[in-house]
């Protein structure tokens, strides 16, 4: 038996817009595959040195940045209250790195990239291409303009990156506990 590697694109207003949502669907899915074994120490955990940003860490982020792209940079509003209350912690600490969180188990951090993402979804679904391609404008002194098509691919490439710091750490972590 082989496996059908193909896309399928996801229910939108336009199949292509379905297609981007399916890669963003599946990164996704190869994220919470990595994390679905993971106890509280290892969620908190910041490798060896102590220095890195833990695997919860990095889940924060990753729903954070993308409330971020869809909400300041394509909505140009601020994150509504529902979704303050998903993300109580700033993106950033004071030297502007990623903020650590820990204590947070793993029910929960499905829970919030969940809900974002069923947030997100509910926004790119209902637009049409010509929204999807239509550029923002730069907002806070950014100093770029935006669409919402590159903010999916962004976002995409964002999460595989850090999938892969996952991976990492997940792997350095084991060959310790040996």
């Amino acid at each position: 038996m082989t496996n059908e590697l193909k896309i399928n694109p996801l229910e939108a207003r336009d199949p292509e817009i379905g297609r981007w949502l399916w890669a963003l669907a599946e990164v996704r899915q190869r994220t919470l595959r990595l994390v679905q074994d993971c106890d509280l120490r290892l969620l908190d955990w910041r490798g060896p040195d102590g220095k890195e940003n833990s695997i919860g860490s990095l889940l924060y982020h990753i729903a954070i940045v993308e409330m971020s792209w869809l909400y300041l940079d394509l909505l140009q509003q601020e994150f509504p209250p529902s979704v303050k209350e998903l993300l109580p912690v700033p993106m950033a600490d004071e030297d502007g790195k990623v903020s650590q969180v820990s204590g947070m188990s793993l029910t929960e951090h499905h829970k919030r990239l969940d809900s974002t993402r069923e947030i997100a979804f509910s926004v790119f679904q209902k637009m049409d291409l010509v929204e999807w391609r239509r550029l923002r404008p730069p907002v806070n002194d950014q100093p770029y303009e935006t669409t919402p098509e590159w903010a999916v691919f962004h976002l995409i490439e964002h999460e595989a990156g850090h999938a892969f710091q996952i991976s990492s750490l997940k792997a350095r972590w084991q060959r310790l506990e040996k």
